[in-house]
């Protein structure tokens, strides 16, 4: 059985300067930095969290794949 999901409580702000993929991207790194996210632990789908969130999932992948490129993730299929 998989480890559920942390709690985390995202707010983006659309009036920003900053891209919602960007403030996304800053939380997941807040997150993981302040040790609210383990290695190890499961995020949700790109599909799962930008409906979650009211975002295109296309926004999400952005996020995700910048996360995942500078080493912070691990995507698994």
């Amino acid at each position: 059985m998989p480890k559920p999901y942390p709690p985390l409580q995202f707010t983006l702000d659309p009036a920003s300067t900053d891209p919602l993929y960007r403030q996304l991207y800053s939380r997941f790194r807040h997150a993981i930095a302040e040790g609210i996210l383990k290695p190890g632990d499961r995020i949700p789908s790109a599909r799962s969290l930008a409906k979650e969130l009211g975002l295109a999932r296309g926004t999400v992948a952005v996020a995700y794949a910048l996360l995942s490129a500078e080493g912070y993730v691990l995507a698994r299929g």
